[in-house]
């Protein structure tokens, strides 16, 4: 699992996809927090709710991207039957690209502390910020994003065209984060229910255990598919 990890980061700092999505959202998500309307300033509060009202849409965006290539690519280059070869287990594979991707998100994250030291340094006095808002918030953006993955690694396992593979991982994540709120029956099941609990600061074990529970279905999906598709 450890070499699938390893791979995945390498093609991924090497390319010129990875290292756009990564300008991309630390461009736009300080454009959205520091100049457009709505800004943290305008707030008034040394807080960072903005940015974590934000960060799932562009998360939502941005993970299909990073994840269409995972298996789609692997099918279309025929370079999967090579991989199975090897003596890695099939879990470990799945596995090993679902950490490679949270692994990226969390090194995307990293930078972002900037911001709340940016907070800090505003607030009166300095320092003066909600520290358990802003862990229990990130707790969640992780959390949230570990479903994108497994959603966009879905659709990648899916079909074998890289853009299509993109194209269903944002339908399956809006659906996910936006269409079941729209569902009253669905609304206390669905994870913009769930991180927005989280984001409130109060990192709630069964909102964590929702995370970790879809996740675990949607690995046992993909990995359902391959044994399908290879059967």
């Amino acid at each position: 699992m450890l070499a699938i990890i390893r791979k995945e980061l390498s093609q991924f700092f090497s390319s010129f996809l990875g290292l756009g999505i990564m300008t991309a959202f630390y461009v736009l998500m300080g454009i959205y927090l520091w100049w457009m309307d709505g800004n943290i300033l305008d707030y008034g509060f040394a807080e960072m709710q903005v940015f974590f009202d934000l960060s799932p849409w562009f998360f939502l965006f941005f993970i299909p991207a990073i994840s269409m290539r995972s298996f789609a690519e692997e099918f279309e280059m025929r370079t999967f039957d090579l991989l199975r070869t090897l003596p890695i287990a099939l879990n470990s594979i799945v596995l090993g690209k679902l950490f490679a991707t949270l692994i990226l998100v969390i090194i995307i994250l990293i930078p972002t502390a900037v911001f709340v030291y940016s907070i800090g340094q505003l607030g009166s006095p300095s320092g003066n910020f909600d520290a358990s808002l802003i862990i229990g918030s990130y707790v969640g953006l992780v959390l949230l994003c570990s479903v994108f993955i497994c959603l966009s690694t879905l659709a990648s396992v899916l079909v074998s065209k890289q853009s299509l593979a993109f194209v269903i991982g944002l339908v399956f994540n809006f659906i996910c984060w936006q269409g079941m709120q729209e569902i009253p029956a669905l609304e206390t099941w669905s994870v913009y229910t769930h991180y927005q609990q989280m984001s409130k600061g109060v990192i709630d074990g069964s909102s964590v255990l929702y995370f970790l529970g879809l996740g675990l279905l949607l690995s046992g999906l993909i990995r359902l598919r391959l044994d399908l598709k290879f059967a």
